[in-house]
């Protein structure tokens, strides 16, 4: 995905070729020329101003001073430099009020209302964005896709994901959430999506689900990034929310985490274009990704399995604070009897994340969330803190209709792929962005009924319900399929 050397940052910008998305080149080159492009864009004619900021500095100026800004500062605890853009950025968006006549959504597929490893318009209806502009009175004109969904998925207790036939649109309207599952950052502010998959040497489905979001009718080949098409629906108020899959590369991919100054350039861009576009921004930060069910403790490891925590350490070659993958159960499953060690990785997919590499994905997403941060009081952005959110529902769990929800597998907040929400999940989160918006842009967004979403959630089971207790590595093949560029 857009990795270079920081060094190399001055060197002649090289543009991915239309249609085509690498997701192991996260550097800032190619956002250079795509940056002087976006100054430019003209907006619609409804929108008084013809440029998305007239008064941005240049790429290598921007890159200077954010570079400049973010290395000088890097002897700070990134959790001071977090706390403190916190704390300054009600002061900054106080005096702003939210109109939500015209809100886009703007990230990847939490805010696309993914969920199972599918995207579906049984699912779609029930993700946060839709479920806050519901309540707000606002049609987003979701971008559906109709059943089977995409990728398919098998029915019964522990659905499997059996196809990766695309599945077109219901309509081809305009939607105002433009959020393309598997995006990270670099993506959402590069990735132009070809008219159609044969653009594609290898079919990546990823791409192929950008294009019918972002340009379903082929009015232009290739289509608009992300970015460019929140740019010139002139949003009233925009949502952004993107992050999570650069945090998430280690865990699915077994590669690095998207660097810091590549992620702090990236998500500058982002910020600052759409708070220039937009009237209000809504800024979410990322969640702890290794607190998500897709992946397993080693104590839960070995209360699944029937073992002493000591002999699950030993047999496996496993230590406290590991943390097991799907494929880590598909490999036991296969040993029969005669349990042997656990490789770090296979073809499929990472099988453990080492203890040393947990710290680090998880000082990650902090330094990911200071910068966030730190961009949304820069740009007078109001701050969504979902990270917050993640860690308390992960610590206490959530009474709800008298019974306790929790964020292990199968416990209410998270679905069948461990990674994405339930109905009721995605209306916890929904109602997180309400109250902000509420109490800082003075939105007066009616409360959600957490409790009513439950009682017809199909993903909340009674508490002595029997599962196997972990995500089905086909599960893991669908997520590691759609996010792989």
């Amino acid at each position: 995905m857009f990795q270079t050397k920081v060094t190399q940052a001055f060197a002649p910008p090289e543009l991915a070729p239309a249609g085509k998305l690498n997701h192991r080149s996260r550097g800032l080159l190619p956002v250079l020329a795509l940056w002087d492009n976006l100054v430019a864009i003209k907006r619609p004619p409804v929108c008084p101003y013809t440029t998305v900021s007239a008064n941005l500095a240049s790429p290598k100026e921007r890159i200077s001073m954010f570079l400049s800004k973010f290395l000088s500062r890097r002897s700070f605890p990134v959790a001071f430099l977090a706390a403190a853009a916190l704390i300054a950025t009600p002061a900054l968006i106080a005096q702003k009020k939210a109109d939500l006549t015209n809100l886009v959504v703007v990230g990847d597929s939490l805010s696309a209302g993914y969920q199972n490893s599918q995207l579906i318009e049984t699912s779609q209806v029930h993700g946060y964005a839709n479920v806050v502009a519901t309540q707000a009175g606002v049609d987003l004109n979701l971008p559906l896709l109709p059943a089977p969904g995409f990728p398919q998925v098998s029915p019964g207790p522990y659905p499997e994901t059996i196809g990766l036939s695309f599945v077109p649109r219901t309509n081809n309207d305009q939607t105002r959430d433009v959020a393309v599952p598997g995006f990270t950052v670099g993506a959402l502010v590069e990735f132009q999506p070809p008219c159609t998959p044969a653009a594609i040497p290898v079919p990546v489905f990823v791409q192929v689900l950008a294009s019918e979001i972002l340009n379903p009718t082929c009015a232009v080949d290739p289509g608009p990034t992300e970015l460019t098409e929140a740019v010139l629906l002139a949003p009233s108020t925009t949502i952004l929310w993107i992050g999570s899959n650069d945090a998430l590369l280690p865990i699915l991919f077994g590669e690095d985490a998207t660097d810091l100054p590549t992620f702090g350039f990236l998500q500058n861009v982002a910020e600052s274009t759409l708070a220039s576009a937009s009237g209000s921004l809504v800024v979410a930060n990322i969640p702890d990704v290794t607190l998500l069910p897709y992946l397993t403790s080693v104590d839960r490891l070995a209360q699944i399995l029937g073992l002493p925590v000591l002999s699950v350490e030993t047999v496996f070659g496993l230590s406290h604070g590991d943390l097991v993958t799907p494929y880590a159960f598909a490999l036991i499953e296969a040993m029969g009897g005669s349990l042997t060690l656990l490789p770090d990785s296979i073809a499929d997919g990472p099988v453990i994340i080492r203890a040393a590499a947990v710290a680090q994905i998880r000082d990650t997403v902090v330094a990911y969330n200071a910068i966030i941060a730190e961009q949304a009081a820069s740009n007078g952005a109001v701050l969504v803190d979902l990270y917050a959110l993640v860690n308390d529902l992960a610590a206490h769990g959530k009474v709800v209709n008298g019974q306790k929800l929790t964020t292990e597998f199968l416990g209410g907040l998270f679905s069948y792929d461990g990674i994405h929400p339930t109905n009721t999940g995605y209306a916890i989160i929904a109602d997180e962005f309400i109250k902000v918006m509420n109490r800082t842009l003075g939105a007066r967004i009616p409360p959600i009924s957490i409790e009513q979403v439950a009682k017809t959630d199909p993903l909340i089971f009674p508490p002595d319900h029997k599962h196997n207790g972990y995500v089905d590595k086909a599960m893991a093949d669908a997520l590691r399929a759609v996010m792989a560029h």
